[in-house]
């Protein structure tokens, strides 16, 4: 999910507020840097005109952002990120939400990307819900998977979560309700599956 990072001494609220500012896209050909001229060129923001682009990795923004060599940065991982805690541990943060109508831009141009809200209390600080956007992880098939194989695939997956909450915290959106939102078919097996959840696969 996309994360667009500042601290108090920078004086952005909002949005809006990046115009001007330094503000890192992410590294050239990376994927921050790809949802971030996403979000950008939704919003009518020129990365190369409207900003004082900025192209850093993970560690270099975070670096650059404690020491207040840029304004802002933009993130693209899970949360809670490494990145944001580092720089939280040393500077008040704030999380900038992005605005609606720009979320409803881009999830309608994009179809691979969703609505998102950061939970307040993810991170130190943030006592309210963050809007966002982020994109799925897809386990993807042969189309021709015995409908047996997918249906147990599925279920087990989704019932077997908290085991694999040991690996990764992400496995919390193992539920039925996410896991049956995708952008290319389903497998009969994992259709039968959610319907018996009570989703409806049309």
């Amino acid at each position: 999910m996309s994360h667009l990072v500042t601290t108090t001494k920078t004086g952005i609220k909002s949005f809006g507020d990046i115009k001007g500012k330094k503000v890192s896209v992410g590294a050239p050909g990376g994927g921050d840097q790809i949802l971030s001229n996403i979000i950008l060129n939704a919003a009518g923001i020129d990365p190369d005109k409207d900003i004082q682009k900025q192209q850093l990795t993970q560690p270099e923004g975070v670096m650059a952002l404690k020491d207040g060599n840029i304004d802002a940065v933009f993130w693209n991982f899970a949360a809670p990120g490494s990145a944001v805690l580092e720089v939280a541990a040393v500077r008040d943060i704030v999380l900038i939400p992005l605005p609606q109508d720009v979320v409803n831009n881009i999830v309608e141009k994009n179809p691979f990307l969703f609505s998102y809200n950061i939970a307040k209390g993810t991170y130190p600080g943030i006592d309210e819900d963050i809007l966002t956007v982020a994109d799925g992880n897809f386990l993807v098939v042969r189309e021709d998977m015995p409908e047996e194989l997918g249906y147990n695939l599925v279920k087990t997956i989704i019932e077997k979560a908290k085991a694999f909450m040991d690996v990764t915290q992400q496995a919390s959106h193992f539920v039925p309700k996410e896991a049956s939102v995708g952008i290319i078919p389903f497998t009969s097996g994992s259709i039968k599956y959610f319907k018996e959840q009570g989703i409806d696969m049309k």
